[in-house]
């Protein structure tokens, strides 16, 4: 019976708060239902005078019928075990039941809390287990994703490696009040709709960024000059995206915690 230990503590409650209840019900019903009902008086010979003899008919006396025994209201046997029971410990049993079961569904809505913060903080865990790996590593690897987000008119894609201030100055740069917002601005000044997006992706190429445009500043943290993009023809789509300072995660991807606009 290894499993009956596994059963909360609440629900012990509310099991056997059930069951106080139901015999409470039933106790009280049967108060109500069984009390005895009235009687009329015995029947009684007629009285005789001294002078009269009693007639005994041939059949034999009549017989006598003695009264109903009466049983007082609010003790009677209970059910099944032949104990005197009074109301009060009806009412006892019917306290006792409704106070187990809402303590038993205080407890149920407690330990429901209490799991779904716990699942919160392990899927918090995971996330912050996964983001470092799926940041850029690198300046050239940043312009990619922004370049891409910017094609394909996904923002998401965009701003997930941004930190919350510097995605705001990153939107006002370019007039927006968000970094999705500002990734869609970019995304209408690229010409062609779908195709101008793909031509826009092949005319950024693999030498996105100069190496001289990035600048380790020490702790993880580097700077990223995005002023001079490569991109082949100009008129494919932005050029210029501003100066990022990126700081490396866990020893993985780096996340832009500063921006500033190109001078």
């Amino acid at each position: 019976m290894w499993w009956l230990s596994a059963v909360p503590l609440w629900g012990w409650a509310l099991a056997v708060g059930g069951i106080v209840l139901a015999v409470g019900v039933w106790w009280l019903w049967t108060l109500r239902t069984h009390r005895a009902a009235p009687t009329g008086p015995a029947w009684r010979s007629p009285a005789l005078r001294a002078s009269q003899a009693a007639v005994v008919p041939p059949e034999g006396p009549a017989e006598v019928t003695a009264p109903i025994r009466r049983v007082r209201a609010g003790r009677l046997p209970v059910p099944g075990l032949g104990r005197p029971m009074r109301g009060w410990q009806a009412a006892a049993a019917l306290a006792a039941g409704l106070g187990l079961v809402a303590a038993g569904v205080v407890g149920w809505r407690v330990d429901a809390a209490q799991r779904a913060e716990q699942q919160q903080r392990d899927l918090d865990a995971a996330h912050d287990a996964a983001y470092p790996g799926i940041l850029p590593r690198s300046g050239a690897d940043l312009v990619h994703a922004l370049v891409g987000a910017i094609a394909t008119a996904h923002p998401e894609r965009g701003c997930f490696f941004f930190a919350p201030q510097a995605g705001r100055d990153f939107a006002a740069s370019v007039g927006a009040d968000t970094c999705e917002h500002a990734i869609d601005v970019l995304s209408r000044q690229v010409p062609g709709g779908v195709r101008g997006g793909i031509a826009y992706q092949n005319a950024t190429g693999a030498y996105v960024l100069d190496a001289s445009a990035t600048t380790d500043i020490g702790g993880g943290r580097k700077v990223v000059d995005a002023c001079r993009v490569n991109v082949d023809p100009p008129t494919a789509g932005p050029s210029r995206f501003g100066v990022f300072t990126m700081q490396q995660i866990g020893g993985q991807g780096s996340q832009v915690v500063a921006f500033s606009k190109c001078p």
